[in-house]
């Protein structure tokens, strides 16, 4: 059994996490053992803070939990509770899409790679300044929510921070649940068609608004409820017309060759 104290842990605990939740390229990456101890030395500072994650118990890991690092070969020394744990697993898990868009608003190099307690980590530090709190509170609305508010209302205010726009959005669904759960469903669509990994794993480009809602028409247009209307659907549509696209390029506008590579 290989042991291990709350400072050199580091090794055995977070190569069986990497081993688990990240892909070879970036365990690969994560491998340092001098960065992987910062890391977990973060994470446990995060874990004492007593204002993250107030609902997470105290008390030492166990149960199934306890039986893997067991099986794993890990014996500690000192008991892990279940808020360290949590933080040490974020080491193995990408920042979630609002960590990312609050790193991306402020510049921080490296947003989309950072894992969920580095971006905790770096996003706290953030906020500690009285300024960067103002800067986020007023910066301008996403192009999420005016499309939100254009989609129930018909119209959007220039002028207004995000945080205004987003009441007024929640508002407007209150006033309008039906057209709000419409919205919804076309938002989870948008964020999905969009997702860098979907993307990847279909060859397809990200898209604008306005891409979208052409794609999305067609597929009403030809009968289809816009409740059943899902990422797949949207994506088959987008590949194909995104390939027609570098074949009409490609062909030099010959239509017979065009159709015939599609």
């Amino acid at each position: 059994m290989e042991t291990f104290n709350r400072e050199g842990y580091v090794a055995t605990l977070l190569a069986t996490f990497f081993t688990l939740d990240l892909a070879e390229k970036k365990r690969k990456e994560l491998q340092a053992t001098v960065e992987l101890q910062a890391q977990v030395k973060i994470a446990l500072e995060l874990a004492q803070s007593p204002s993250t994650h107030q609902k997470l118990p105290e008390r030492p890991i166990e149960g199934e939990w306890l039986e893997r690092l067991n099986k794993m070969g890990v014996d500690l020394l000192e008991a892990l509770t279940i808020k360290e744990l949590y933080h040490i697993q974020g080491l193995s898990q990408c920042a979630t899409p609002r960590q990312v868009e609050i790193l991306k608003h402020f510049k921080i190099a490296g947003a989309v790679k950072m894992n969920k307690t580095m971006a905790n980590y770096t996003i706290r530090r953030l906020f500690c300044e009285a300024e960067n709190v103002e800067a986020w509170q007023q910066r301008p609305p996403t192009s999420r929510v005016m499309q939100g508010l254009l989609y129930i209302n018909g119209r959007f205010t220039r002028g207004m921070t995000q945080h205004q726009a987003q009441l007024r959005l929640r508002k407007s669904g209150i006033d309008n649940p039906s057209k709000y759960r419409e919205w919804k469903r076309i938002e989870a669509l948008f964020i999905g068609v969009n997702d860098l990994v979907t993307r990847q794993r279909n060859a397809t480009r990200k898209i604008t608004w306005k891409r979208f809602y052409h794609y999305y028409d067609e597929l009403i247009s030809n009968g289809l409820p816009s409740d059943e209307i899902s990422v797949e659907m949207m994506l088959t549509r987008i590949a194909y017309h995104q390939r027609g696209e570098r074949h009409s390029d490609q062909f030099h506008g010959d239509e017979a060759r065009l159709l015939a590579a599609v």
